[in-house]
């Protein structure tokens, strides 16, 4: 099957804007041998993809309802080019939002998933489905800050998957390259070890935004910037070459397997850190950050909707 991830500019806003520019770079791709009875290309796009990466309440005004949006523009896509699409949104059901990701073909929606463990003064926190199931098999989806975290493996450990997908928008310093990419290595290649499948890593590019909190603050300070870095992991994969900056393409070996070996982890992190840090700065600054969410949510949505809502 061939895969390409798509690195956006997450520098351009609106939601036009957006689908008009990842439109533009998927008809660019280069096209399968017509002659060939093939399996559609499946094209992933990254964390948030449609209303751009934006770690602050401002995003709520482009969150999708139930999807509804985000399908039909999908489908468009899925169904014109004949591929499969993995696209990231911020969606609003009920009285809460949530950083989701779909995947759809050309036959129509496979599923989507939700992301668990993210920015969580933007987005509901919790333990929320992984895994879509399609045509080439279940695929475990990470999305962002999940992949770091043990609840993501609990929830694919004992499935039988075909491909991981872990789309982000995860910011780094960009003095610190190098760092970051041993550790997006690291982490990935410790899934394809387990798993023996494809893993697509594919971050987005440009600077941060206002992102909440004292540790968001300390973010901003250091320059911190969405670096890229995506990636396609799999022991068999064949490089595919295009003109497309912003395109990484690859032809992998799809099939579905079960784990093959353990993935050790520290106090529910996928690598080693600073055990004091994570054990009490992040969980403060997650709870302060739930705290946060739950005060605002409420009045953004009868803002968004006109309606007034009751707990």
């Amino acid at each position: 099957m061939r895969v390409f991830a798509l690195e956006l500019n997450n520098d351009i806003r609106g939601l036009a804007e957006r689908q008009a520019y990842i439109e533009g770079l998927i008809a660019q791709l280069p096209k399968q041998d017509s002659d060939e009875l093939q399996e559609p290309d499946l094209v992933v796009l990254p964390e948030l993809s449609l209303c751009a990466f934006i770690p602050n309440q401002y995003i709520w005004q482009y969150a999708d309802e139930k999807g509804k949006t985000t399908t039909e523009w999908a489908l468009r896509m899925a169904t014109k080019y004949n591929i499969y699409l993995g696209v990231g949104y911020a969606d609003r059901e009920g009285r809460d939002f949530y950083n989701r990701y779909m995947i759809v073909g050309p036959k129509g929606v496979c599923g989507a998933a939700t992301q668990s463990e993210g920015v969580s003064a933007v987005f509901k926190r919790g333990n929320f489905k992984n895994t879509i199931v399609t045509p080439f098999g279940k695929v475990g989806v990470a999305i962002g800050y999940d992949i770091r975290r043990e609840l993501f493996y609990e929830g694919v450990k004992d499935e039988s998957i075909s491909m991981i997908l872990v789309p982000s928008a995860s910011p780094d310093d960009p003095k610190k390259i190098e760092q970051e990419r041993k550790q997006n290595d690291l982490r990935c290649s410790l899934y394809v070890s387990a798993f023996d499948v494809p893993v697509v890593y594919v971050n987005s590019t440009g600077a941060l935004d206002e992102y909440p909190g004292k540790v968001g603050a300390k973010m901003m300070e250091r320059g911190y910037r969405l670096n890229g870095l995506s990636r396609i992991y799999a022991s068999d994969a064949a490089s595919i070459e295009t003109d497309i900056p912003e395109a990484i393409g690859a032809e992998v070996k799809v099939h579905s397997k079960r784990r093959v070996k353990d993935i050790p982890f520290y106090g529910g992190y996928l690598t080693p850190g600073h055990t004091l840090y994570r054990a009490i700065t992040l969980k403060r600054e997650a709870l302060w950050a739930v705290k946060y969410y739950g005060k605002n949510r409420i009045p953004a949505i009868e803002r968004i909707t006109g309606e007034k809502m009751t707990e």
